[in-house]
């Protein structure tokens, strides 16, 4: 079977690390707003932890990041660029926390507490996956 295409942008595999930069950053962002009991900014600020990790890791293993319309073209990336027993894993993960970006910042309710703490501790969990998965590589 053929890979499916995705839209790519090519970015120099050393660049990983200002992804890596901004997916802690967003994640401590998320954890601030736990705080206050924003939940919109958790949820939101969660969802961008995770994308920019998936991006630090694409940049890292493939030296390329998605271009595409859909933030879910990255699951498919990372499957074909990291070579991983746990990837499946990972992506379904991923796509679990992706599935709170529309809820966070489209949808005309609130997120709950619930499901803030949710989409933070799944991306908490991706991101330290990420982080070993750099160091180890």
């Amino acid at each position: 079977m053929t890979p499916r295409k995705f839209k790519t942008r090519s970015v120099s595999r050393e660049r990983y690390r200002t992804y890596l930069k901004k997916a802690r950053e967003f994640m401590r962002a998320a954890e601030a707003a736990s705080g206050s009991g924003d939940w919109d900014a958790v949820g939101l600020n969660a969802v961008h932890s995770a994308i920019s990790a998936a991006d630090a890791l694409l940049v890292y293993h493939g030296g390329v990041r998605s271009a595409g319309e859909s933030h879910y073209d990255a699951v498919g990336l990372l499957e074909q660029h990291v070579h991983d027993d746990g990837i499946r894993s990972k992506t379904r993960t991923l796509s679990k926390i992706l599935a709170y970006k529309n809820l966070a910042a489209y949808e005309d309710r609130e997120v709950s507490e619930s499901e803030a703490r949710e989409a933070a501790k799944l991306a908490r969990r991706f991101l330290d996956w990420v982080e070993l998965h750099l160091t180890a590589g």
